[in-house]
């Protein structure tokens, strides 16, 4: 009995033969200020909403009429790696990357992107996050992916979720580097339906942190559906010559 080596004639001809299709790839939609750089703090190693906007894209609470404006100084705080290590205030989570990440203030920020909204496609929303060392607050943050022609509020949102036992604290002894490496990344997804009241419009996302919580590096992707690969019905390899040879 001869045996070849079938299985590489079988992958070959399958690639060949288009049976394993990619049907979708995702692509990023740009953000601005994506890892709140945008605005170097001063020395002092902070800086509050009234003096980052509108340098920084993300604006304020978006609640209030008519939605999406700069209306006032509510928002969570930059802060920097220095500030992060000060033993006179609460250990902060280090920036994951670059030099600077952001803190909760219980307020809204959020952006408006360049992007609109299209049928049968899915997009996902994600941020980093780590709560800080003492955890003697509120801790948490919520998500969301909004309309932008439509005021912004948690009810009227297209997609949100509140994360919470998810997000790990800095631990006490952790270095800098171990804090780098102790973010974790959340994620929420709204899949946009034919006929859907938001499609031609801009893709908003938002974010609340609570005051324990940080954030750092959000992204926006966008995909098709369905985002698999196809399989197809495997009994067709008998048409490509591939049976084992006794």
């Amino acid at each position: 009995m001869k045996v070849t080596r079938w299985w590489k004639k079988l992958s070959a001809a399958i690639v060949a033969a288009g049976i394993w299709v990619p049907s979708a790839y995702a692509i990023n939609i740009p953000l601005g200020d994506p890892s709140f750089e945008a605005y170097v703090v001063p020395s002092i190693g902070y800086a509050y909403s009234n003096e980052y906007r509108p340098t920084s894209a993300w604006v304020d609470d978006l609640d209030s009429p008519p939605g999406y404006t700069q209306d006032d100084g509510h928002s969570a705080w930059l802060y920097n790696a220095v500030y992060a290590e000060s033993t006179t205030f609460t250990k902060r989570p280090s920036p994951r990357t670059g030099n600077q990440a952001m803190h909760g203030l219980v307020n809204y920020n959020a952006q408006e992107t360049s992007a609109v909204f299209e049928a049968g496609k899915t997009y996902t929303f994600s941020i980093w996050a780590q709560n800080d060392v003492d955890l003697n607050e509120t801790n948490g943050l919520f998500m969301y992916i909004f309309d932008g022609n439509v005021p912004f509020s948690d009810a009227n949102s297209l997609t949100s979720h509140l994360f919470t036992t998810e997000i790990p604290a800095r631990g006490a002894a952790m270095s800098d580097v171990q804090s780098q490496a102790n973010w974790v990344k959340l994620s929420i997804q709204h899949f946009v339906a034919a006929g859907a009241p938001e499609i031609g419009h801009p893709v908003g996302v938002g974010f609340f942190a609570r005051k324990d919580s940080a954030v750092d590096d959000a992204s926006l992707d966008v995909v098709p559906e369905p985002a698999t690969l196809i399989l197809v019905g495997m009994s067709g390899l008998s048409l490509l010559g591939l049976r084992r040879r006794r």
